[in-house]
């Protein structure tokens, strides 16, 4: 629920209210690390939406932000993209003498998934960090800056029973690089996301989710696991998410894909 909209209002008198002269837009962060915000302010009145208000901040962890314009359209409408599930928007109509109503916001269901596939990997009993994610600090379209990224699931394909963990933070060796990467084409302004698929270890970071799977001697056989359904809430802010596998019976090669769902 990071894309939300108040559909369209108008400023003509309506359910007992005078004609409406502002908008209040207050923005709390209830979230447990630091928020982006994507606001926008649409004038309906023509054939085609023109903004009147736009803006990209940051709202850090328990603080308030507030915003007041002034409504001179007759039909207008609010967008919000944000970075925190637990981040609440609240949009109030102020008219003419001074009566503050709330807007009723609508949640809409824009999302994709970043995915990245790597295979050929040789895994011991020591950790290997398969694949990583970090937000692109270089991305300029707003909404993909202010977009709600989290990890969404993954697929091990092993001979062996495997160890598997979700990292979050740390340092990686190998490299992020931009999308379209060697095994997956997806357009660098499509995904607020870089990935690294040359990475071999992670230091420091802490687990976020792990567990185990088994594998099947002589042949592959999949580890499917749905992070979405696990309830794992992690948000990618500041720091990286990784893949990180072992084997739990000697050596092996195997295969990984990691997917990441954006909203936005």
């Amino acid at each position: 629920m990071s894309v939300l909209t108040t559909n369209t209002l108008t400023r003509q008198p309506t359910d007992g209210l005078a004609a409406i002269s502002q908008a209040v837009v207050k923005v709390t962060n209830n979230g447990p690390a630091k928020a982006v915000v994507y606001l926008t302010g649409l004038n309906n009145d023509g054939s085609s939406q023109t903004l009147f208000a736009q803006g990209l901040f940051e709202v850090d962890y328990q603080e308030v932000v507030s915003l007041t314009y002034n409504i001179t359209q007759t039909y207008f409408q609010f967008n919000v993209v944000a970075s925190q599930e637990q981040l609440r928007v609240q949009i109030f109509l102020v008219d003419a003498a001074g009566v503050w109503s709330p807007v009723r916001l609508q949640p809409i269901g824009v999302k994709r998934i970043t995915s990245e596939f790597r295979d050929n990997m040789t895994v011991t009993a020591a950790n290997f960090a398969a694949i990583s994610f970090r937000r692109n600090p270089g991305v300029s379209v707003p909404e993909a800056v202010a977009a709600e990224i989290r990890p969404d699931g993954f697929e091990i394909l092993a001979s062996t029973p495997i160890r598997y963990m979700i990292v979050a933070g740390g340092t990686l060796n190998g490299s992020f690089v931009n999308f379209p990467t060697a095994t997956t084409p997806i357009p660098a302004n499509d995904t607020a996301l870089q990935v690294n698929n040359t990475c071999t270890t992670v230091t420091g970071g802490r687990v976020i989710t792990q567990g185990l799977g088994s594998g099947l001697s002589g042949a592959y056989q999949s580890v499917a696991v749905n992070l979405i359904a696990q309830m794992l809430l992690y948000d990618l802010q500041e720091e990286p998410v990784t893949l990180v596998i072992s084997s739990l019976a000697g050596e092996d090669n195997i295969a990984a894909a990691f997917r990441i769902t954006e909203e936005w």
